[in-house]
């Protein structure tokens, strides 16, 4: 409702969307804020290291080459790049992703980060790793190449 909407920007938030979330409409208005966040990106592309994320075709470049990732990878691979260091609980992954009104099976995402996982080669040895936080959610961070191979072993195994 309208007073809902009043009351969540006037608590600080800089935005509000209506539940059920429409994909569409949820990713303008990311790419609206990463215009605004990254003004020296109005071609739409973010770069992490070797990999490019080029928002007006939703494609996806791992050291120049294109990787083919389906709409909720992309989504999913981007969120996390963009929250680099956060947990990340389940429930809001789900949410970001799928949607608020999606009846998401918790296997699905453990899934598409496993997809994710071996499609970018996120592995300490290469600077980056997902870890599960058990009970909790994810976490994708940068770590220094072969620092964390111990620690990432038993960490990257899903819940």
């Amino acid at each position: 409702s309208e007073s809902d909407i009043v009351q969540g920007l006037g608590c600080g938030a800089d935005d509000f969307m209506v539940k059920p979330v429409r994909m569409a409409e949820f990713s303008a208005r990311v790419g609206a804020l990463l215009r605004r966040a990254y003004p020296d990106n109005a071609n739409g592309v973010l770069e992490f290291g070797r990999y490019r994320f080029v928002s007006d075709s939703r494609s996806l470049e791992v050291d120049g080459a294109p990787v083919e990732l389906k709409a909720r990878e992309y989504e999913l691979a981007l969120f996390l790049f963009q929250n680099m260091g956060r947990l990340l609980s389940r429930d809001h992954l789900r949410e970001v992703i799928w949607g608020h009104s999606a009846e998401v099976i918790s296997r699905s995402l453990d899934t598409h980060i496993s997809r994710l996982r071996s499609l970018l080669d996120l592995r300490p040895a290469n600077g980056y790793m997902i870890s599960a936080v058990y009970g909790v959610g994810y976490r994708f961070e940068a770590v220094k190449p072969g620092a964390a191979e111990g620690a990432g072993s038993g960490s990257s195994l899903a819940q």
